[in-house]
């Protein structure tokens, strides 16, 4: 029965330890550089955060099994001694974590790149800009006279310099952990030079932005470095912030002057399907109504339009069926397109009821249906209204051809469920039973 109230007091303990293991892993995802890609780093927390919940449970079991408490008083130093373990391993875990991640050190809060000048020797008289091969450095981390991890950095010999008869050449790399010693190797135009450790301490101070002196310097009693062979100095410098990007609002006007300006670049005698993005744009009516009035002032308007309208792209088609809503006045002439292009509707729904589900097991053919009768209905409400026409005769053929294909849900959703609600709304027909229902 003890063991009941065991597991009951090692919840909150379960509960303190998966606290604990995201906040670990959310520490890890930073000092370990866990990539977000797919959500790995949040796989990551979460895991751990579960393991720490594991753990907080087998502690909380395994104290309260160890002081087996009998009493209100017991239980609560019993959690009490629980919560002091899991926090101690949970320090000793962070610890550990962070003494063995390569966290770089940092001054003011900045990130540090190791800036380094390459002193070659006093009998070197050709100019390294005119080298060939590739020029390389590394920052190598250090620990028990092994090279565990490296950084690779720039030498650019192309900025050599020369000082008192010798050539300097520049170089940085960034400063990427706080561990081991720091070692530096050199590939100068293809050829190996000296490597070098280099004194600087695991979290560099502010004394380390300026230059140090030239080195290798030995010890006393030994004899000065000579200048024969390469030397080297350096700097930590401070990565700069980036420079604030643009606001929200600037971005937006930014994208509004660049829309503006391809609008404004377009042709007016360019082709009617160019013009469609502008069209369809309900957010600018402005530039709408401009688009609507260069498209009608051509002379092949609408021959254009025709060409369009029964042509094979139906989202060309359907475009075109859609600029007849925004026209300012509808010409009776379009009466005749539109009703010939609802007649090619019912002789495309014809040939999908002929068609097998094997022989079009995507129903492609109704999907092209359905788009091209969209589009169709707004010409139709539109001509029905501004210009006297009909369409009745069209729409009830394509209703009663709909009804045959009742497992196509593009055939009853799109074609099928429009064109019973407007038959009754237009000449009074009832619906069938089977007919979807209006939306």
């Amino acid at each position: 029965m003890h063991w009941i109230y065991y597991f009951l007091i090692s919840l909150p303990t379960a509960a303190l330890g998966l606290l604990g293991g995201g906040f670990i892993g959310n520490a890890c995802v930073r000092w370990y550089r866990v990539s977000s890609f797919e959500g790995g780093s949040g796989y990551f927390v979460i895991g751990l955060a579960l393991l720490g919940a594991i753990v907080g449970l087998i502690t909380g079991l395994v104290t309260a099994g160890l002081l087996a408490p009998q009493n209100g008083t017991g239980y609560l130093k019993t959690f009490g001694a629980a919560v002091g373990v899991l926090g101690i391993l949970a320090a000793v875990i962070t610890g550990l974590c962070w003494s063995l991640a390569d966290i770089p050190p940092e001054i003011d809060g900045r990130p540090l790149t190791l800036e380094v000048e390459l002193r070659l020797p006093i009998g070197v008289t050709h100019p390294p800009a005119q080298g060939t091969g590739v020029s390389s450095m590394e920052l190598y981390s250090v620990v028990n006279h092994t090279g565990r991890k490296h950084e690779s950095g720039t030498l650019r010999p192309k900025d050599a310099r020369r000082e008192n008869g010798r050539w300097i050449v520049p170089g940085e790399v960034a400063l990427f952990t706080m561990r081991g010693k720091r070692s530096l190797d050199f590939k100068l135009n293809g050829e190996q030079v000296m490597g070098f450790l280099v004194p600087l301490p695991a979290r560099p101070g502010r004394e380390f932005l300026e230059w140090s002196d030239w080195s290798p310097r030995p010890p006393a009693p030994n004899p000065p470095w000579p200048d024969t062979k390469p030397s080297y100095r350096f700097r930590v410098q401070k990565i700069a912030e980036p420079p604030p990007g643009p606001t929200a609002e600037e971005i937006q006007a930014q994208r509004a002057a660049e829309q503006q300006a391809e609008f404004d670049a377009m042709k007016a005698d360019g082709p009617l399907a160019s013009w469609f993005p502008y069209t369809r744009d309900v957010s600018r009516p402005d530039r709408r109504a401009v688009a609507i009035a260069k498209m009608t002032a051509k002379p092949t308007f609408e021959a254009e339009m025709q060409e369009l309208i029964f042509g094979q792209d139906s989202e060309l088609a359907a475009e075109a069926l859609r600029l007849i809503e925004h026209l300012p006045t509808p010409s009776p002439a379009w009466i005749g397109s539109v009703t010939r292009f609802g007649q090619d509707i019912a002789q495309r729904i014809r040939k999908v009821n002929t068609t097998t589900v094997e022989e079009d097991p995507a129903y492609e053919g109704a999907a092209d249906v359905s788009i091209r009768f969209s589009a169709w209905m707004v010409a139709v409400r539109t001509l029905r209204e501004k210009a006297n026409g009909d369409f009745a005769p069209e729409l009830k053929t394509i209703l009663e051809l709909s009804r045959l294909r009742p497992e196509s849900r593009a055939m009853q959703g799109s074609v099928c469920r429009v064109a019973s609600y407007y038959m009754k709304e237009w000449t009074g027909l009832e619906p069938l039973p089977t007919d979807p229902k209006p939306r």
